[in-house]
This record gives structure tokens, C-alpha cells and sequence, in this order.
């Protein structure tokens, strides 16, 4: 039985929102095959809380801030480039020493003007997770 890892998922969400909510979207079914329960702020949050509303946008942010503290680790999908969100998230990752990787079902694409750790290629996970067999129990 293979141990469900937590993660908190990052990817783009302004702009594009509806591309983007399609890529997450992707995202989140990737870390399932991964055998990952990921959490996806800016995906379930936006569905009650309004981005557009600068107050709303702080509540959803620090609510799927919180979730850090008892993930594994983060992951980062880059496709679709890296949002100022995304940006912010490694930068804090990086800082606190917390763990994260980073992802693409392409390339992955690094941040522009980051000082990633020596040890980032350690961090790009380049196996897709169609090639993966998962098993996880489920118990209810």
C-alpha cells in the first residue's frame, strides 16, 4: 500500500481563469494518479469567495496558506508560466526551507529572476504520472 503524500498545489489562476481552472484542474488529477491528495486553494476557494474583492483574495489566500503547515510538500505546475501567486509561494518555500517540486506535463519552465537552491534539479519531478502505478486503500 503506497502512503498518500499531502501537497499543497500551485499554478496559474488570473488571466486565463477558465484555461487556467482547466490546467489545475489537470493538475489535480495528476497528484491523484500520484497517489497525492492535493489541496487546490484556487480552485475550491474561488467557488465562495471573490478574487476580485481584495478582502475576499486575502481571506482565500491565507486560508490555503494554512494548509503549508501540514503538507509534505508543494508542488508547482509550470506550463502555463508562473503567476505572481506561484512566484510567491517558491520564494516562501525557498526561504522557510520548506519542501516543494516542480512539475510540467511538457517542459518545466523555471522562474525568471529566482534564486532557486543548488539542489532544484533534485526538485523537478520529470516522471509523468500515466507511467506510475498507483495503489492506495481506501477506507471508509
Amino acid at each position: 500500500m503506497q502512503t498518500i503524500k499531502l501537497v499543497v498545489l500551485e499554478s496559474p489562476y488570473a488571466g486565463d481563469v477558465e484555461g487556467n481552472v482547466a490546467y489545475a484542474r489537470r493538475c489535480l488529477k495528476d497528484c491523484a494518479l500520484r497517489g497525492e491528495s492535493a489541496q487546490a486553494s484556487h480552485l475550491l476557494l474561488t467557488q465562495v469567495l471573490d478574487d476580485t474583492k481584495p478582502d475576499e483574495r486575502a481571506l482565500g489566500i491565507a486560508l490555503g496558506l494554512a494548509w503549508r503547515q501540514v503538507a509534505h510538500y508543494s508542488v508547482f505546475y509550470t506550463d502555463r508560466g508562473w503567476s505572481n501567486g506561484m512566484r510567491a509561494a517558491l520564494d516562501s518555500a525557498i526561504l522557510e526551507n520548506r519542501p516543494f517540486k516542480l512539475r510540467a506535463f511538457g517542459r518545466v519552465l523555471y522562474p525568471p529572476r529566482v534564486d532557486l537552491p543548488l539542489s532544484v534539479l533534485d526538485e523537478v519531478d520529470a516522471e509523468q504520472a500515466t507511467r506510475q502505478k498507483v495503489r492506495a486503500h481506501v477506507a471508509y
